[in-house]
């Protein structure tokens, strides 16, 4: 009899603490549904899954054997990142690419461009999928508005200053930097293109960094 109770009690206790188990797993569960996601955090997130998938174009034009490949078998290092900047108040949505030449001071103008071309390709990229066919404002914000707000809360009556301000929050930023054996070899360093998605491509800023020889 002692026996049986003893199995009994064992019983009971291992029922209890799965339960009890079961029950700090809803708990976390619950925990983790109550936390909120501000629309920052989704415009972040959106644009980071839509530079993923630019990128992948990107790469594929500019790797193609049929043009010049001046990333050459480089793919695997080019970096991508969407990050707020609290000192710019600007979410920089930005893209690293690894090249083995024209990066030096005599290179400025032709590289600048090439910059500034990528920068293009990317852009019109992200934009590919709204409605309007030329570059403006209004079609940036509409694509931005898509991306920060959720399908069942999208303000399309934001006043139009407050769009034209969420134009300039996100600014999209290309890099092309040498690869380590350009840059120990030549002594350069690399060239940046920044702007935001409405910027025509003569405004875009260029930031150059090489060293002259």
């Amino acid at each position: 009899m002692k026996h049986l109770v003893n199995v009994f009690c064992l019983v009971v206790s291992i029922l209890f603490f799965h339960l009890s188990l079961k029950a700090s797993e809803k708990e976390v569960v619950i925990n983790l549904m109550q936390r909120p996601l501000n629309y920052l955090d989704l415009g972040i997130i959106n644009l980071e899954k839509d530079m993923e998938r630019s990128v992948d174009r990107i790469i594929s034009k500019y790797t193609s054997p049929s043009l010049t490949n001046l990333f050459r078998d480089r793919v695997e290092e080019f970096e991508m990142s969407v990050v707020y900047n609290w000192r710019k108040t600007a979410v920089i949505a930005s893209l690293s690419i690894p090249i083995s030449k024209g990066l030096s001071v005599d290179d400025y103008l032709s590289t600048s461009n090439r910059c500034r071309e990528i920068f293009d390709h990317l852009r019109f990229t992200l934009l590919r999928k709204q409605p309007e066919s030329t570059l403006s404002v209004s079609q940036v914000a509409s694509y931005l508005v898509e991306r920060f707000y959720p399908p069942s809360n999208q303000p399309w009556t934001l006043p139009e200053d407050y769009r034209k301000s969420l134009v300039k929050l996100v600014l999209l930023e290309i890099v092309l930097r040498p690869t380590n054996k350009y840059a120990l070899s030549s002594s350069v360093g690399p060239i940046s293109c920044i702007g935001n998605l409405s910027d025509e491509v003569d405004s875009i800023k260029i930031v150059h960094d090489s060293t002259k020889q």
